[in-house]
């Protein structure tokens, strides 16, 4: 594992608070050890040895011949050779560019899926964590409805409520129940994600996701994209690539040299000395320069094409954040201006309100609790992606 990488991925969770270094230590777990990226490093050592190949001239050809005469006069003629052809330089230099732009792609690709990978486990820690938040919600909840449960029995048996009364409450706890359930079980599958993430070998972090909630203006953003993330450059990579693939096919029209040495030896003479030919393709190429530049012009238009793209998904995004750290903030300040619930249970226990309005009133702060929990985790996962860019691997 690159130690620069490690350097650049702490540096993009420098925007979690200091009280999440477990954090930091886990998503480090995540980038060494998970099965998907250890495929991906495979794969790039690969496309790296691929790249270093067909870059050096064919290998020498040698020759020999015996040919006997059609008469015992003749004698035995015998020949050999040794030779090696050649392209022009420049063709070299266009296959050794190609091969270092293709190495280049392979390594932002691998990037990509890296980022990608730690991306998925810093938004599973959130749902995690968000997962928690609620079954602490849901478990108070319950707590509350069971005394409340047990308060009506009393009544019950004492005659002062009524058996409707004291089964709303049981359907209430049923309910509530049984979403406790289906949480746990949340819970269970997002450890169980998170473990294989890590590739097994990851704790899964105590505390909370906690991005800063600074972010700079979504130009200035866009511009940082567009310098290091992968997404990004993949593009321009892929561009250079086709512009290689250009200067390759002109320099294919150039002659192929050959040069060696050679000998016939006859009964009587022999004649032995160098030998030097060139092979014109007048022929082979034909066509390959315009179709090279063909494709260059289509890589030169879904660059463009892909980047605006990108651009827009980041400056969609951005618009959803501001909104969503609206909804965040609002949702706060009416859980602050409504009261509690205690204030509500007091009142029914005083025969200020009916059951039915306790559960009414209860029931809208409850959901009010879930969807600002629900929509701190949006607003998390939001800035976790629009800063993915500083997870990636500074160019040299």
């Amino acid at each position: 594992m690159s130690s620069r990488f490690i350097v650049s991925l702490l540096i993009m969770l420098g925007f979690l608070r200091s009280e999440a270094q477990d954090i930091k230590q886990f998503l480090r777990q995540v980038s060494e050890n998970n099965p998907e990226i250890l495929s991906y490093a495979s794969m790039l050592e690969a496309r790296r040895a691929e790249a270093r190949t067909n870059i050096y001239p064919p290998g020498p050809e040698a020759s020999f011949g015996y040919m006997p005469g059609n008469n015992s006069a003749s004698g035995v003629k015998k020949t050999w050779s040794v030779s090696q052809r050649f392209d022009f330089p420049s063709r070299y230099l266009a296959m050794k560019n190609i091969n270092r732009y293709s190495v280049r792609l392979a390594e932002l690709e691998f990037d990509l899926g890296r980022l990608n990978v730690i991306l998925d486990a810093l938004m599973t820690i959130d749902d995690y964590y968000t997962a928690g938040k609620k079954l602490s919600l849901i478990k108070k909840r319950i707590g509350e409805y069971e005394t409340l449960r047990d308060a009506w029995k009393r009544k019950l048996e004492e005659g002062a409520a009524t058996l409707p009364e004291y089964n709303r409450i049981l359907l209430e706890l049923s309910a509530i129940s049984l979403e406790k359930a289906n949480t746990e079980a949340e819970l269970t599958s997002l450890r169980q994600r998170l473990d294989y993430l890590s590739g097994g070998r990851g704790t899964i972090p105590e505390g909370q996701v906690n991005p800063e909630e600074v972010i700079l203006p979504v130009d200035s953003l866009i511009k940082q994209k567009l310098n290091i993330h992968p997404a990004f450059l993949i593009p321009q990579a892929e561009y250079r690539l086709s512009t290689g693939e250009v200067s390759l096919a002109r320099s294919s029209s150039l002659p192929e040299l050959m040069a060696g040495y050679s000998s016939e030896i006859l009964p009587s003479e022999a004649y032995t000395g160098p030998m030097v030919g060139i092979s014109v393709p007048l022929w082979s190429n034909a066509g390959k320069l315009k179709s090279a530049k063909a494709k260059s012009s289509m890589a030169e238009a879904a660059m463009k094409a892909e980047t605006e793209r990108l651009k827009t998904e980041v400056r969609r995004e951005y618009t959803g954040m501001i909104y969503l750290k609206s909804a965040v903030d609002d949702l706060r300040n009416i859980l602050k201006s409504s009261g509690s619930t205690s204030e509500i249970t007091t009142a029914l226990e005083e025969g200020g309100i009916t059951l039915t309005e306790y559960f009414s009133m209860t029931g809208v702060i409850f959901d009010a609790e879930l969807r600002l929990i629900e929509t701190e985790n949006r607003y998390r996962k939001s800035l976790a992606l629009l800063n993915d860019h500083l997870l990636t691997v500074p160019a040299k």
